[in-house]
């Protein structure tokens, strides 16, 4: 299984999306694909490329107005801040007792984000018209040993932490003495005590919050999440087509003010439903239950029968990469952005650890892909409020901290995150071409470097460059460059 890729190079736009200006330099590298694998697609992601559609493309940072740097967030390791403990508690709310706190009501006309990968700036909106041209840590004690064993062993010790272990050890053999209880007994007493104290009060997981919602028997309302295969399409996501459709319709038209006349089935598919991404079936996560990599729609249904919310998703190798999402304005107050972005962490969290120890694709499934961050856009900027998150170096590609990013960016909007390092570059010629089958054409290429497979030439763009035009040949050397590895990736001048 290989991956077909289309190439159209930098186009410059002219329009923003992110800023609103149209007068500002915007380039961006436009590819179309199809099929392409999930093995390809992860590694175009960490390079700085995302899709919508079929269609692939990557911000040229240096030349654009609002430079856009991929991140993501490891989703074993989140924690869950104060303002996203409160959007778990106003969900509870509404679903347990059907109520809208009123300080919630009175900042219903405040913007909300749309998700993590649903931002109006990487979404169809603003492609759509190339597409034919182209944990917090604990206090200092809570890390002592749970055995009773001297703290000097640790490298962490001081000498504050040493005077109260020996002033705890003798506490503990005086009233041994006293009592008769052996100290050894004592000190395993003290220590479960301890850790149950402890544990009371670490800081509770994001299971603990989304659990904070009553059983649908005892609430006034209950979400019904599911997880449908968009493409190829499944039978329960046709069945909901229509649904989702409407919901689209009114999400585009009340929130990011599109024209009714505008909206089209053909647009919403294209964009939104149609996938290039493809997988090798995976017998060994069938059989344990997991779903196959590729596109979905997760689908969130208020009392199992109003749909209030749609997020598109692909499942990759090692991430959950948030495409787009849309919602029913009307329950914008329970901040359906990041509220499903936090379901989608969770459902990373889910498959982690419910397959990962049986099924080796899920092994390392422990990551969040939440689209671009682009730091000057401010309403962007929630996507670093998901933590541990990571941005990726632009010119490195190597994962970075999302606050040493930030206090670079602070300095100007484009940065290089991390420094260069030797490492070795593929070379652009070595990249596979598809060319259209001609006896002239065969004749023109150097023999034995090329096969024939039905009425395609398959060949590198080193050795067709000598039939190939100077700027397509320009275009895909670039194109390598800026994609680090080509995997199984084919540059398809056949069609």
């Amino acid at each position: 299984m290989f991956s077909l890729v289309k190439l159209y190079g930098e186009v410059d736009d002219s329009f923003c999306g992110y800023c609103k200006n149209n007068t500002a330099a915007k380039t961006t590298w436009y590819t179309s694909t199809g099929p392409l694998t999930v093995n390809d697609y992860k590694i175009l992601i960490d390079h700085g490329w995302r899709r919508c559609g079929t269609l692939v493309y990557k911000p040229v940072n240096k030349k654009t107005c609002c430079p856009a740097y991929t991140i993501r967030c490891d989703a074993e390791a989140f924690r869950v801040s104060k303002s996203q403990k409160k959007v778990l508690r106003v969900m509870a709310e509404f679903l347990n007792k059907g109520e809208v706190p009123n300080a919630v009501k009175k900042s219903n006309n405040a913007s909300y984000p749309t998700g993590c990968g649903g931002d109006k700036g990487d979404s169809a909106g603003d492609t759509s018209k190339h597409s034919e041209a182209v944990k917090p840590k604990a206090s200092g004690d809570s890390e002592m040993a749970t055995t009773a064993r001297d703290p000097t062993t640790s490298s962490r010790s001081n000498s504050a932490r040493k005077k109260r272990w020996k002033a705890l050890q003798d506490r503990m053999a005086r009233r041994a003495e006293a009592s008769g209880i052996p100290f050894e007994e004592l000190m395993r007493d003290y220590l479960i005590r301890r850790q149950r104290r402890l544990d009371k009060n670490k800081p509770k997981e994001l299971e603990h919050y989304l659990s904070l919602v009553q059983p649908k028997e005892k609430a006034k309302h209950f979400l019904d999440v599911r997880l449908c295969r968009s493409s190829p399409r499944s039978t329960e996501f046709d069945l909901t087509f229509e649904e989702e459709f409407r919901l689209y319709s009114d999400y585009q038209i009340t929130i990011h003010h599109d024209d009714a006349t505008g909206i089209e089935h053909k647009g919403f598919i294209k964009f939104l439903v149609k996938s290039p991404l493809v997988s090798v079936h995976d017998s060994q996560a069938e059989a344990a239950g997991a779903p196959q990599f590729g596109s979905y729609h997760q689908q969130y249904w208020l009392d199992g029968k109003r749909l209030i919310a749609v997020g598109v998703v692909d499942l990759l190798p090692g991430c959950l990469s948030s495409v787009y999402l849309f919602y029913d304005p009307k329950f914008a107050f329970l901040h359906l952005g990041t509220y499903s972005a936090l379901r989608e962490i969770a459902l990373v969290r889910h498959f982690h650890r419910t397959y990962g120890p049986s099924v080796a694709s899920f092994a390392d499934f422990t990551q969040y892909y939440m689209g671009f961050y682009i730091h000057s856009c401010v309403k962007m900027r929630y996507k670093a409020l998901f933590s541990p998150s990571y941005l990726a170096c632009p010119e490195t590609y190597k994962w970075v901290p999302v606050e040493k990013c930030q206090r670079l960016l602070d300095q100007g909007k484009y940065a290089r995150f991390a420094e260069l390092a030797d490492q070795q570059e593929e070379d652009p010629d070595s990249a596979v071409l598809l060319l259209p089958f001609s006896e002239r054409l065969a004749s023109m290429l150097p023999a034995k470097n090329f096969t024939i497979e039905g009425d395609v030439i398959i060949t590198t763009v080193g050795i067709a460059a000598s039939v190939i035009k100077k700027q397509a040949l320009q275009v895909a050397r670039e194109w390598v460059q800026l994609v680090g590895s080509t995997g199984t990736m084919r540059i398809n001048y056949v069609n």
